[in-house]
């Protein structure tokens, strides 16, 4: 008794802790998004570049949304004027005559950064020097296919003036790195002579293939302290400096990357082929002048015989290995894309009618859920939804394909004489099928039986649409999760059912007509995400995607102005893929969203001709071949995304799990007090629990966000280059 109310207490302790931060951080922040508009690289190494006014506020969280595979890196500076008003190529960055600031660095899949309390970026007042973002992005490679690129920032602001304000130190090597060399030292070194204490509480660090090691130290009144060590090709964050180093006027800032040039023969430039920077994060009192009224970034080496003599052996030696991180951050050397494997008329001599649903068996099998030869069209229904034609199609509906290199091979067809306007297909991970039919106003789960499909149960009443619980009408798609059956009961009732998979009996009902949360008009496909089992509900006539749960509760939403209708949705780890079937303005495309941002992040389309009509679509279990039904045609198009990695990123899906939080120095070992104490204690209680009853595991809901900057030479024009391192609803 008196244990569980320590842990009560305990607990209540730590949420109250949490809920508090949440609501200090949470109840002013906005966010400021910078993003693609649509880019595609023509040449390797190009620089896209997008500015946009920044807000007056004090910016607090950097977010990314982007992937190292189709982005090498991503700056984000602050200036008083741009270079130019709207998107641009190339290098500039800030006006002519300004230098740019350095505010935010991403590459090899970072996470999240969000800042300490009481400390955040001053930007856009009047006093600022900051009035302008600008976003660089660098594309190493052009993309293969028909992709377009949406990644950005999302920047998080707030309007309460911080005690403190951040900045960001470069220090950065500018000379060609020597070759044929095991263990080289790059060193840079400026003195300090501003007159407000530097806190520097993050650091990133960033090289090329040659990079070790990368460290730095400020030497404070003879003796070396350390500031940071990272191996510099591991994904590049801001880390974290868990100890609280204050450099002060006079102190002595350096930075050493080691370097492993045995394999070049020539010297290596700074710039494109190699780097080495180190990013220092700090803040100062925001009542004191700027510490560095000039440029911020250090490219000399003032200390040059003090390194030389005794700077700590620790920051040259190389660092154990962690092989996640590394291959988390390894680039595979293969451009970005999405390559059309196919564009199919017919599998072997069955031809394919208009595709109302497409279901992956596994990586290589593909059931298509076809119409054969009948057609949806306005003389398929009447005014009130009846079903015109009452005769069963008399050819197989349901083709089972395998596909290598491009070709498809039939494995099974079956489904003659049982539907009549098929809709919505899903097969669980027992291999039953679950079936919608428009036509008969039916939700139906099948046994495959041989070279036949037995029905194990059928839900609503046949040929009779209807509103209450025990019709549908004209239902659209079926997905099962381990909380039962979930159907988008989509063309007159604008509702989700949930159905017990065992029985087909109803459960539970949520939604009405409307434009807003929660709302739908015309629910036309549905999926699940792993393992939150949130539903991502295709809202076919509002255009967008809705994340919701299984209760109805509203999570996200995908909406964009580049289209205003969604026909279908599937998602894999940490993204959205949803596709229009109505063409609004230029040709059609499957848009990819980061899961957990609401936002597109890339775009494709077919290369040997154009999306026309396209029903459904769906991504193999690998994530890396998408299938997509274009009911003009009737044509079935399948992709593979390039390249393929062996492992997705180390986060959570649909969770931000490896952004990190850098709490307030002061706060930080209070909280963690109570909470280590309390953790101990519910660790044991847990365990008597699992020791007692088998415990079910829930885990979290999928959501889903250049070489960096180089070193800066002496005059404007290099530094910029070198920090830029570049129907009446009718169905198809």
């Amino acid at each position: 008794m008196y244990l569980l109310l320590l842990l009560l207490y305990c607990a209540s302790y730590v949420f109250a802790m949490l809920e508090k931060r949440q609501v200090e951080v949470g109840e002013e922040v906005t966010k400021v998004i910078l993003q693609m508009p649509g880019y595609s690289p023509s040449k390797n190494d190009e620089y896209g570049v997008l500015p946009r006014k920044a807000p007056p506020g004090y910016i607090v969280a950097f977010e990314p949304f982007a992937v190292m595979d189709r982005i090498h890196h991503i700056l984000i500076f602050g200036c008083t004027t741009p270079a130019y008003n709207s998107i641009w190529k190339g290098y500039d960055v800030c006006g002519a005559g300004l230098l740019p600031r350095v505010l935010y660095a991403w590459a090899r899949n970072a996470p999240a950064l969000f800042l300490p309390n009481n400390v955040a970026y001053s930007v856009g007042h009047e006093q600022d020097y900051i009035k302008y973002f600008v976003m660089q992005v660098h594309y190493a490679r052009t993309f293969v296919g028909d992709v377009l690129d949406y990644s950005g920032v999302i920047i998080h602001m707030t309007q309460k003036k911080p005690p403190n304000f951040a900045d960001v130190y470069l220090l950065g090597y500018t000379q060609p790195v020597p070759p044929g060399r095991h263990h080289l030292q790059l060193n840079v070194s400026c003195e300090y002579h501003g007159k407000a204490d530097l806190h520097p509480f993050a650091f990133r660090t960033h090289t090329h293939g040659m990079g070790r090691v990368v460290s730095a130290y400020y030497k404070h009144e003879g003796h070396w302290k350390k500031l940071g060590i990272r191996y510099p090709l591991a994904p590049q964050i801001f880390q974290i400096i868990e100890h609280n180093p204050v450099i002060r006027k006079g102190d002595l800032i350096a930075t050493t990357c080691r370097m492993d040039s045995h394999h070049k023969t020539v010297p290596t430039p700074i710039g494109p082929q190699e780097m080495c920077n180190y990013y220092m994060m700090y803040y100062y009192n925001s009542s004191e002048e700027t510490p560095f009224p000039g440029d911020p970034f250090c490219i000399k080496n003032e200390g040059s015989e003090e390194m030389r003599k005794d700077y700590p052996v620790e920051g040259t030696l190389i660092l154990p290995s962690k092989p996640t991180l590394e291959r988390t951050s390894y680039a595979t050397g293969i451009a970005f894309g999405v390559v059309e494997e196919g564009a199919h008329t017919s599998v072997g001599s069955v031809k394919i009618g208009q595709i109302a649903a497409l279901s992956f068996i596994d990586d290589r099998t593909l059931v298509i859920f076809h119409r054969a030869e009948r057609v949806w069209n306005k003389r398929s229904f009447d005014k009130y939804d009846v079903t015109i034609d009452k005769t069963p199609i008399a050819d197989h509906v349901i083709l089972i394909v395998s596909f290598i290199d491009g070709k498809l091979r039939l494995l099974k067809k079956l489904g003659k004489n049982k539907f009549y306007m098929p809709h919505g297909l899903h097969i669980d991970k027992d291999n039953f099928f679950y079936t919608t039919d428009a036509g008969s106003h039916t939700v139906a789960k099948w046994r495959l039986e041989g070279d036949d499909l037995e029905l194990v149960w059928e839900s609503g009443v046949k040929m009779k649409p209807g509103a209450d619980d025990a019709h549908f009408c004209k239902p659209t798609a079926v997905v099962t999760n381990d909380e039962g059956v979930f159907v988008t009961d989509g063309y007159c009732n604008n509702r989700i059912v949930q159905l017990d998979s065992t029985s087909g009996k109803r459960m539970f009902e949520f939604g009405l007509s409307g434009p807003g949360h929660g709302t739908f008009n015309l629910p036309h496909d549905i999926v699940t995400s792993f393992p939150s089992n949130h539903l991502f509900v295709a809202d076919r006539e509002n255009g967008k995607v809705q994340e919701i749960t299984t209760r109805g509760d509203f999570v996200l939403e995908w909406s964009s102005n580049l289209f205003s209708n969604i026909y279908s949705v599937d998602t894999h780890d940490d993204y959205v893929y949803m596709v229009p079937g109505r063409i609004d303005a230029g040709p059609a495309r499957v848009y990819a969203g980061r899961a957990g941002t609401g936002l597109i992040e890339f775009s494709f389309a077919p290369t040997s001709r154009k999306f026309e009509h396209v029903h459904t679509l769906r991504v193999s279990p690998d994530g890396y071949r998408i299938a997509v039904g274009d009911n003009h045609g009737p044509t079935l198009f399948v992709f593979r995304i390039q390249p393929k990695r062996p492992t997705s990123f180390p986060r959570s899906p649909f969770m931000f799990s490896t952004s990190f939080y850098l709490f307030d120095a002061e706060r930080w070992p209070l909280l963690m007090i109570p909470v280590i104490g309390c953790a101990m204690i519910i660790i044991g209680f847990v365990v008597c629990l699992r020791n007692g009853r088998e415990r079910k595991v829930t885990k979290n809901h999928v959501t889903f966000d250049k070489k960096d900057y180089k070193a800066l030479p002496l005059d404007k024009e290099d530094a910029v280059k070198l920090m830029s391192d570049n129907s009446d609803i009718e169905e198809p």
